[in-house]
């Protein structure tokens, strides 16, 4: 046990932030909360700053401005953006708009992104974005009642980076800073996350403010969750819901093997290789599958837009070409996240006979005007009884993949 908490003290002495970093961070925080004066709104620093629960090297500040509930959307929106660019004017600095339910002003000053984002400061919660003032408020209440928790976040904030699941952004689908916040909050510390999370099983349930009476009716709101994590905040909410499976899975599989073997590994993984052009070839070949990759150009959006549609896009295809006789193994995408992306499959089948084999109606069913359309359509192929079905051996439209792609899917899109 000495050994782990050994450990553990090595990583907190290089993931908490320097008096150099609290300094700066005070300073920039300190001159918008003046340019901020001068107009007549409410405004909050929310996120991991806020809360005391940040990383070393974050450089994230995100500061709220709170309008009352009885203004429009409209005047919300104006006055926010009117609001958000003034301050990034007196930094002099540059900023962009970009969109949430409600559109913000976001940029960067002095190796910061700075992000100022208008909402409703209201107890009836409106929009997702005006559910964030109410999360720093409630993980800074539970924290003055046991400070020690904000290096235990740190902790598991850091471990979730290191396996490569921290974010709920749609890139990532990982562990937001305020769920992980909360599993802290329930389980009382790093590593009790860890030991309760190694022994999960299908549909974990948490509820720290016992919002609802019983799991079944928990079950019932959310019948497709694999881990439902409630809002304390808002009890129709599950905190874990953008959460992929597969993150869930592997938070418990790293789990489990960072307790059998705790290493400096799990929260600082040795950065991966950059493999070369050649060398990518020969490891394709010797797997004997066939890559295609497919090249989207494109205006720059919201970065969770585009990858919501990156991930719905490879979907799309990966179904049509399985659909067609076609078999991937893997699939996946890039982007530069400016005016670039790529849809990468892996083939283990990419080219198929000349012939299939075409499923027809059942021979003892009811629908006799079905069979006799399908005897009439395919009366020169021989159809032939197998099973209890119609069958008929007939050429195949396409053979090839590359093929299918060019003129199933990728000429039908740009049409």
């Amino acid at each position: 046990m000495n050994e782990m908490a050994d450990l553990l003290r090595d990583v907190l002495t290089r993931i908490k932030p320097t008096e150099d970093e609290h300094r700066k961070e005070k300073e920039i925080i300190s001159k918008i909360e003046n340019i901020l004066k001068k107009f007549n709104v409410n405004h909050m620093l929310v996120g991991s700053i806020a809360k005391g629960t940040d990383l070393r090297g974050d450089k994230d500040i995100d500061i709220f401005l709170l309008f009352p509930d009885n203004i429009s959307r409209e005047e919300l929106k104006t006055k926010g953006l009117e609001i958000g660019k003034s301050v990034f004017e007196n930094l002099n600095a540059s900023y962009e708009i970009d969109y949430a339910e409600h559109p913000y002003v976001k940029g960067s000053y002095k190796g910061y992104a700075l992000e100022i984002v208008p909402c409703f400061d209201t107890k009836k919660i409106k929009s997702a974005v005006d559910r964030t003032p109410h999360h720093t408020r409630y993980v800074i209440e539970k924290l003055k009642e046991n400070p020690k928790l904000r290096d235990e976040i740190r902790l598991l904030k850091q471990f979730m980076k290191g396996i490569g699941i921290y974010g709920a952004e749609e890139k990532i689908r990982g562990f937001s800073g305020y769920l992980i916040e909360l599993l802290v909050l329930h389980y009382g510390s790093f590593l009790d996350v860890l030991s309760s999370v190694s022994k999960w099983h299908s549909k974990v349930i948490i509820d720290i403010e016992k919002k609802w009476k019983n799991a079944s009716q928990i079950k019932v709101l959310f019948p497709d969750d694999e881990l439902i994590v409630i809002d304390p905040v808002d009890e129709n909410r599950n905190v874990a819901a953008p959460v992929s499976l597969d993150n869930i899975c592997k938070f418990k599989a790293y789990a489990r093997a960072f307790l059998k073997n705790p290493n400096l590994e799990f929260f600082f993984p040795k950065p991966k290789p950059i493999i070369k052009k050649e060398d990518a070839k020969q490891v394709i070949k010797t797997r004997g599958t066939k890559v295609i990759f497919i090249k989207i150009e494109h205006e720059k959006i919201n970065e969770n837009t585009l990858y919501s549609q990156l991930r719905k896009t490879l979907k799309s295809i990966r179904m049509k070409v399985e659909k067609n006789g076609f078999r991937v193994m893997k699939s996946g995408f890039w982007s530069n996240e400016k005016h670039l992306s790529v849809l990468i499959f892996e083939f283990e089948v990419w080219k198929l006979p000349f012939i299939e084999k075409k499923m027809g109606p059942l021979i003892l069913g009811r629908d006799e005007k079905n069979e006799k359309k399908f005897l009439m359509i395919y009366r020169d192929r021989n159809p032939y009884i197998e099973n209890g079905r119609w069958y008929v051996d007939k050429e195949r439209k396409f053979k090839d993949v590359k093929d299918f792609l060019g003129r199933e899917v990728l000429k039908k899109k740009e049409g």
